[in-house]
């Protein structure tokens, strides 16, 4: 990793989330999983244990698509971001990364994202509360959201206060977006939402 990935945020740092239910092999290696527009976590399937305990594993790691686990040649699935070659997910127990707090993995590559998480988790609740998109148009705001801006397509990888990050498909750097401005949001394959600005005196300046 250059001096230059390191001063990015961690979520500009992997690939862009992708939703839960992406099949593993269709997904960047080390991509964030999301559930419901937000970070997942899981606690570890230990049946993948060499010697499993009967004890079970209660810590909840930040889920991430894997396709480097260390069996063969590499497999495909949902491991834990502190440790995406050794550590699978138990596909059965997702939850919100905002979620039992007390359980959550310590280890690098999960505390900087259980951070991030919290950070993105009071944004969108903000976003969603302040722009009245499901109420108003029907659109669920979150990471992994397919968006248009100015009729170039991208995905929300992140958030930034009262604005979205997203990555175009046409420009590998994320830009900052704001939620109405020249934005439309996929509602169904192929189908697209042009969203309409709130008229709050408070409402951010647009940007771009």
């Amino acid at each position: 990793m250059t001096r230059h990935d390191r001063a990015r945020p961690p979520m500009l740092r992997r690939p862009a989330p992708r939703p839960l239910g992406t099949a593993p092999e269709d997904a960047e290696h080390g991509a964030p999983v999301v559930r419901r527009g937000k970070l997942t976590i899981a606690p570890r399937d230990a049946s993948y244990l060499r010697s499993p305990s009967s004890r079970p594993d209660t810590q909840l790691h930040i889920a991430v698509f894997t396709r480097q686990y260390a069996v063969g040649s590499g497999m495909a699935g949902i491991a834990a971001a502190c440790d995406p070659t050794r550590i699978l997910l138990d596909e059965g127990l997702f939850f919100g990364a905002e979620e039992l707090r007390r359980s959550r993995c310590r280890r690098p590559g999960c505390r900087v994202l259980f951070a991030e998480a919290d950070r993105q988790h009071q944004d969108l609740e903000h976003m969603r509360s302040y722009y009245g998109l499901s109420e108003r148009h029907g659109i669920y705001l979150g990471l992994a959201t397919r968006v248009r801006h100015d009729g170039r397509p991208g995905t929300v990888v992140d958030t930034a206060g009262q604005y979205l990050v997203v990555r175009l498909d046409d420009e590998p750097r994320p830009v900052r977006r704001h939620v109405t401005y020249a934005m439309e949001y996929e509602s169904g394959p192929g189908e697209w939402t042009a969203v309409s600005p709130v008229s709050h005196a408070a409402a951010p300046a647009a940007v771009g």
